[in-house]
């Protein structure tokens, strides 16, 4: 090794632990790029090879009933390379243990294997044969979850009429990676799942004997989705087309995208705090290595080693630790990923997810904290280079110091000497005192934007389920019914109110921007279901017009008072022009609302009652339950309580663990900071500290000095980093929103004290550390003379 070299690593051995601290600063941010764009590829590149794999259409399409001969007409369509028709068909499964309802979706599959497009992969069993009407390929989830498998039999209510099912195999489809059930805002694999059924036994089940209610459609490469579109809806408008849509509106594959997308916003959100930190810790560093060795790079010089080698060996100084920081960043992002990538398996239904070990993400990670570890020693290369010899070996000028505005205000404070000790020597390296409140600061945002993530998650479950969902069960109907229905449900015992509901798919448009969703009924005198912006306040319905949220509005590009042209996907299609005459901030989904009168207006039926809301006297549930499970008309019963179960489930599955990676990593930013902070003081103030113990102070006295200079700085950086952590959640927020869910900043006044306890505790334990040197200062050796 040549000589420069093992001065090197003789430094990195006598400053290993403050190496460490700035090594440990960078991995995380080296661990938390790998966990992220690891488990983004592991998640994409897994779902684009099932699309492939399986054939997952491209556009999709639901009418009320078709005759089977629009598949060929379909196929015809300029663009279109593949057409399937099926038939989906809701049902209720009795399973005699159970109080709750269990809802399924029977998707027909041709029991002569000539499906083409989004085929079932089969993980045990077999495929429905022909001739067996009875027999289904139930999902791997719902399977697993209510442990169902090949031979089980149970009774299903299927379009009214009651049918014995027998299981034959367990599937996966790229259309249900998450099977979400009608009025759920969640998957929940425990009461609903996907079950597939030979074609001809489901057409004799649902009296469409060659006909279907569903479409879909695999386009050819460069074909235009919107004519492709368009073209559909015009084959399927006499038979009650709702409309085509792409992927990005296909609920299972939304889903999954919005994950993605949240995996991505916390590439660009987490990594770079983590980089501007470990950026200060090298600069300060370094410059501070730098500044002791003055004497020795001019002896270097003298000796004839140029400038650039010298700036090349302190540089090399910086990229050895973020060479280290990439090895231990990688070994943590390994297995943070492992770990996000078996949580996601539990939610999202693949057969096969695996997390993949990419070479680029981890050169990626590398050159990331090596440009930042460059990037800090920029400053200290470039003195160290510009250092003649005669000026490197002389010593450097002492400080000045001088009475200024810290020791008029200390003197006006009545502060003792050590307080004076203290203030003026954060005075005397301001630049490097705003990097250590800064740091410990970011360390404190971090955790508290994190935190905040939690009391967003419940305000929006209170806001949600407990103020605009008043009722226990939600009941849906196999078709829109008239108001006799809601008179039969009220006659059941334990039923306290009932309310209807109705949703139908519209599309809006305004001038260029079009929207589709569905438009829902308020009744005027609805008390279960309520409208509750983000402060909480009940915003009451327009007369006339319509109440978007405004995730919504925003996609259509509206404000109150600009009108929609509104056109129905089903029944007459008739158009109107509606003015907007609210919004709504929402939490969940791109909504629309209207009086019960606009929607009759719209529909031009007798049928206004798609759906119930009940409140129900809990100690009738089960009754109530076994009664709404018999009624034909039924085609399924959602339960408040159970939902939001399953979505704080959810909620605390993802969130919790995310928590438990960040408070690591706010601990090791704020250990980190501190530590090197505490080592540098130690190191420049050890003659002062020395020649205090030589005066007559005791040793709790001297390392007050030190600790008391990090208190303070600490103590500064909690209301600065409750300020940034304040502004780093709303953003975090905001980037992580999607059209499926959007969090409010709703902080609890814990969440800061929390922040701010965890820090200051990580903190002040590295400092104590730090302290116990001065309590076993060697006076002798640090006063004497050096010269």
């Amino acid at each position: 090794m040549k000589a420069l070299d093992l001065k090197l690593v003789r430094d990195l051995w006598r400053m290993r632990g403050q190496a460490l601290a700035i090594a440990i600063v960078l991995a995380a941010a080296s661990a938390t790029f790998i966990l992220s764009m690891g488990v983004h590829r592991s998640l994409y590149e897994t779902r684009e090879a099932y699309y492939a794999q399986n054939n997952f259409g491209d556009v999709f399409s639901s009418m009320t009933r078709a005759p089977r001969s629009v598949v060929d007409e379909v196929a015809q369509i300029e663009g279109v390379q593949q057409a399937q028709g099926s038939i989906l068909q809701y049902a209720i499964l009795d399973f005699p243990d159970r109080s709750e309802a269990v809802r399924a979706l029977l998707q027909s599959v041709d029991e002569r294997g000539r499906d083409r497009l989004d085929r079932v992969t089969l993980k045990a069993g077999r495929m429905p044969m022909p001739g067996q009407p009875g027999e289904v390929v139930a999902d791997e989830a719902f399977a697993l979850a209510n442990e169902v498998g090949p031979g089980d039999e149970f009774d299903a209510i299927i379009y009214g009429r009651m049918q014995r099912l027998r299981v034959v195999g367990i599937g996966l489809a790229p259309n249900y990676v998450n099977a979400l059930a009608p009025g759920d805002i969640v998957p929940d694999d425990t009461r609903f799942g996907v079950f597939w059924m030979g074609e001809e036994a489901l057409e004799a089940a649902t009296d469409r004997t060659e006909a279907i209610n569903a479409l879909s459609v695999k386009l050819q490469r460069g074909a235009s989705e919107a004519d492709v579109i368009r073209a559909i809806d015009r084959i399927l408008a006499p038979y009650g087309g709702a409309g085509a849509y792409t992927r990005e509106d296909h609920p299972s594959h939304a889903f999954l995208e919005s994950e993605l997308d949240q995996l991505e916003a916390m590439v660009q959100v987490i990594p770079p705090i983590f980089l501007i930190v470990s950026t200060f810790l090298v600069y300060v560093v370094l410059g501070r290595m730098i500044r002791t060795q003055r004497s020795l790079i001019g002896l270097l010089k003298a000796f004839g080693y140029s400038g650039l080698a010298i700036a090349w060996h302190y540089l090399k100084f910086a990229l050895a630790i973020a060479l280290l920081a990439t090895a231990l960043g990688a070994a943590a992002g390994i297995w943070m990923g492992r770990a996000m990538t078996e949580l996601y398996g539990e939610y999202y239904h693949f057969p096969f997810l695996r997390f993949h070990f990419a070479p680029g993400v981890f050169l990626s990670a590398g050159a990331l904290a090596m440009g930042s570890a460059a990037l800090g020693a920029v400053s200290g290369v470039w003195s160290a280079a510009r250092l003649t010899p005669a000026v490197a070996m002389s010593p450097p000028p002492p400080p000045v110091y001088r009475a200024g505005f810290v020791e008029r205000v200390g003197e006006k404070a009545g502060f003792t000497a050590i307080g004076h000790m203290i203030v003026r020597h954060i005075a005397r390296w301001p630049t490097r005192s705003a990097m250590t409140v800064g740091g410990v600061g970011l360390s404190i945002a971090l955790l508290f934007a994190t935190l905040s993530f939690i009391d967003s998650s419940n305000y929006m479950l209170s806001s949600y389920f407990f103020r605009s969902q008043q009722q226990d069960l939600s009941v849906t109907f196999t078709e829109a019914r008239n108001e006799d229905v809601l008179f039969e449900l009220a006659q059941m015992p334990g039923v306290l109110r009932v309310e209807p509901v109705r949703a139908l798919p519209v599309e809006m448009s305004h001038a260029n921007r079009v929207e589709r969703t569905a438009l829902e009924a308020i009744a005027p005198d609805a008390m279960l279901s309520a409208r509750i912006d983000q402060d909480g306040n009940l915003i009451a319905m327009p007369p006339g017009g319509l109440m978007l949220s405004r995730q919504l509005a925003s996609q259509l590009g509206v404000r109150p008072g600009d009108n929609v042209r509104v056109k129905m996907l089903g029944g007459r299609r008739t158009e109107a022009m509606l003015p907007v005459g609210a919004m709504v901030d929402e939490f969940i989904g791109a909504r629309a609302y209207a009086s019960q009168d606009t929607l009759d207006t719209l529909a031009r039926d007798s049928a206004p009652v798609g759906a119930a809301l009940l409140l129900i006297d809990p100690a009738h549930r089960d009754d109530i339950l076994a009664a709404l499970k018999a009624m034909p008309v039924v085609l399924s019963i959602g339960d408040r309580d159970l939902e939001m179960a399953r979505f704080q489930e959810m909620i605390d599955g993802n969130i919790n663990t995310m928590i438990i990676f960040y408070i690591a990593f706010a601990s090791a930013i704020a250990v980190g900071v501190v530590y090197n902070g505490a080592r540098i003081l130690f190191s420049e103030r050890a003659h002062e500290l020395a020649t205090l113990r030589v005066l007559g102070y005791h040793r709790r006295e001297v390392a007050v000095v030190l600790i008391g200079e990090i208190a303070l700085l600490v103590a500064i950086s909690v209301p600065v980093g409750l300020l940034m952590g304040y502004a780093l959640a709303q953003f975090m927020l905001h980037m992580f929103g999607s059209d499926l869910f959007r969090l409010p900043f709703a902080p609890a006044d814990a969440t800061y004290a929390k922040a701010a306890l965890v820090v200051l505790a990580a903190a002040m334990l590295t400092a104590v550390t730090v302290a116990r040197r001065v309590m076993r200062l060697d006076m002798v050796r640090v006063l004497k003379a050096r010269e």
